[in-house]
C-alpha cells in the first residue's frame, strides 16, 4: 500500500504534464482529450468523497481497507482532480475560444462547470500543510465547498449531456447518485449526533 501511495504522490507532482498534449493535438483529438480529462476529474472527485461517506454511514469497519487506501492520499487525489478539471476547461473552452476567435459566451452548463472549477481552485491552493496550519478551523469550513462543487459538477454534466446528446449521460447519473448518497450520509451523521 505504501508503494501505491508513493506512486499517487509522484503522479501529483508530475500532473502538470497533462497540459502538454494540448499543444500538439488537432481539434478532434484535443476535444477527445478534454472529455477524457473531464471524466478523470469526475472519478478523482468521487474518490475524494468515499472515505468520509463510508464513515458517516457507519461502514468504516467493513470498508477499512478502502479507507486506508484512499485517506492518506486524499489530498493528492483532490489536487489531481483540479489539474484534470483545468485541463478539461483548457481543451474544451479556452483553447477553442482563442483559436477560433469566438465571442465570449457562457451557456448554463459551462457556467456550472466554471463555478465548480473556481471553487475547486480554492481547495487546490489550500491543499497543503501550510494552508491547514494558517487557516486552522477555517480550513475545514472552506473545504466544505466540496459539497457545493459536487452539485455544480452534477449540473455541468447533466446540462452538458442534454445539450450535446439530448440525453442524460451515465456520468450525470453516477455523480447524481453519489451526491444523493453524500447528502444521505450527512443527514445520517447529523441524526446520530442529535439522537
Amino acid at each position: 500500500m505504501k508503494t501505491l501511495h508513493k506512486i499517487i504522490i509522484w503522479l501529483t507532482y508530475s500532473s502538470p504534464v497533462l497540459f502538454l498534449p494540448l499543444f500538439f493535438l488537432n481539434i478532434s483529438e484535443r476535444r477527445d482529450y478534454g472529455k477524457l480529462a473531464g471524466t478523470l476529474a469526475l472519478i478523482l472527485f468521487i474518490i475524494t468523497l468515499i472515505p468520509s461517506m463510508i464513515r458517516r454511514f457507519g461502514l468504516a469497519k467493513e470498508f477499512n481497507l478502502l479507507i486506508k487506501l484512499i485517506l492518506p492520499v486524499r489530498r493528492q487525489f483532490g489536487i489531481l482532480m483540479f489539474v484534470a478539471a483545468f485541463t478539461h476547461y483548457l481543451a474544451m473552452k479556452v483553447i477553442p475560444t482563442l483559436q477560433f476567435s469566438l465571442p465570449p459566451s457562457l451557456p448554463p452548463y459551462q457556467a456550472f462547470g466554471l463555478v465548480a472549477l473556481i471553487f475547486s481552485f480554492a481547495l487546490f491552493i489550500t491543499s497543503n500543510n501550510w494552508a491547514t496550519r494558517k487557516l486552522k478551523s477555517n480550513w475545514k469550513r472552506l473545504h466544505r465547498l466540496t459539497y457545493v462543487i459536487g452539485w455544480l459538477i452534477f449540473g455541468h454534466v447533466l446540462l452538458g449531456g442534454l445539450r450535446s446528446e439530448s440525453e442524460i449521460s451515465l456520468q450525470a447519473i453516477v455523480i447524481g447518485v453519489v451526491m444523493v448518497l453524500e447528502v444521505a450520509s450527512l443527514i445520517k451523521a447529523r441524526v446520530n449526533v442529535l439522537g
